[in-house]
This record gives C-alpha cells, sequence and structure tokens, in this order.
C-alpha cells in the first residue's frame, strides 16, 4: 500500500507499522527526530505498534543544532 513520508510515496506491505515504514527512509537517524501520523505527533514508544493505513501522511522533523 502507499503511504507519504515527508511527502514523497513509499510502498510498504499491507498492515505495516509506523516503523516498518520508516525503516525504507534512506539515512534517517535513530535519534532526534520526532514524527507525526496524519498531522498526530506519535510518541516514540509506540511506534512499533502504529498501524498504517493507505494513503497515510507521515511526517518526519529532525532535531539541528543553531540560533
Amino acid at each position: 500500500m502507499k503511504v507519504y513520508i515527508n511527502k514523497q510515496e513509499y510502498e510498504v506491505a499491507e498492515g505495516a507499522s509506523l516503523s516498518d515504514a520508516l525503516k525504507q527512509v534512506p539515512n534517517l537517524p535513530d535519534k532526534g527526530i520526532a514524527v507525526a501520523l496524519n498531522n498526530q505527533v506519535v510518541s516514540l514508544a509506540t511506534w512499533h505498534e502504529t498501524s498504517l493505513s493507505e494513503n497515510d501522511k507521515i511526517t518526519v522533523i529532525k532535531a539541528f543544532y543553531g540560533g
């Protein structure tokens, strides 16, 4: 099924979790990111159990240093 991560289309298996989808993003850091699913922030502790549906929109925000 199709999901969108930061507006880019990805194919994931039916019943895939949020964690499964994020594994497909190249060079995604393990730490320092926040994730929203359909504009709702998802806690890191629930990524493995959060099921995805066709056309879900995932937003990944990376923390960075600066001022």
